[in-house]
């Protein structure tokens, strides 16, 4: 006898996954030439959604939540340290660094999220798509400063935008199905197969 046992969810915090999905729009809109915000906007919305991510983290922490304090924190960390990276040159302040160190530090933060990934897999579907996309988006941006083609940049742009609106997707369908009780917005939820075996004559 087969049987089908739903597995625990340890689902993001819906603050976290809405600052998640804000910070990464802004900073594709900041890569596309033609939808550019000001590098300002771009910064305060960057370090109001790093420090959003992390209280989220820390307070998920504390909540005994450990997979998203795990998750939240440390991409907190990367939109406040990409701002001095990115945005803080462009105010007048420092230097850019130089292709070889952005492509060490898109390319690091990609495998942290690969990990999150391979984790992932005994969580719902909707986080592990959100975590596969979201790897494929800091590899290719990775990618992108070491070519001049712009074709990882636009395969890059086009994959972080699908994951922020996966995120969007994971805050409404929480927050519905919350409300009414029951999963009306699917996020896959995953199942154990156990098989018993069968010991009547």
């Amino acid at each position: 006898m087969t049987t089908y046992i739903q597995q625990q969810q340890d689902n993001l915090p819906t603050t976290g996954l809405l600052a998640l999905a804000v910070t990464l729009t802004i900073y594709i809109l900041s890569l596309i030439e033609p939808c550019k915000p000001p590098a300002h906007i771009t910064g305060l919305i960057l370090l109001g959604g790093g420090c959003i991510q992390l209280l989220t983290g820390i307070r998920s922490q504390q909540q005994g939540q450990a997979y998203a304090a795990a998750t939240l924190l440390p991409l907190g960390i990367f939109w406040l340290s990409l701002i001095s990276y990115e945005i803080s040159p462009q105010l007048g302040v420092g230097r850019h660094p130089n292709s070889i160190t952005m492509f060490s530090f898109m390319s690091l933060w990609g495998l942290f999220i690969a990990i999150l990934f391979l984790a992932s897999f005994r969580q719902n579907t909707a986080i592990q798509i959100l975590y596969g996309s979201m790897m494929f988006f800091f590899l290719a941006l990775a990618m992108n400063h070491l070519r001049d083609d712009q074709v990882f940049l636009f395969l890059g742009c086009s994959v972080g935008m699908f994951a922020s609106l996966v995120a969007i997707y994971m805050v409404i369908a929480q927050a519905y199905n919350r409300i009414r009780g029951r999963e009306v917005l699917p996020l896959g939820e995953r199942y154990d197969v156990i098989t018993e075996s069968d010991d009547s004559n």
